[in-house]
């Protein structure tokens, strides 16, 4: 994982974070919008990170 998207996900994992204390409701559409995204991330970095090991084999 490269260093922006090391950043990115620290930075939406922090805006998740707040988002939650903000409106005290996990189940808030703003709080499962960042949620998502991070999740989206996540799968891609995942899937980044299986396509690179099954190179190397």
């Amino acid at each position: 994982m490269d260093n922006q998207t090391n950043r990115r996900l620290e930075w939406l994992r922090g805006e998740l974070v707040n988002e939650a204390i903000r409106k005290d409701d996990l189940l808030h559409h703003d709080v499962l919008v960042l949620s998502q995204s991070l999740d989206r991330l996540i799968v891609e970095v995942q899937t980044e990170k299986r396509r690179s090991l099954e190179r190397v084999k």
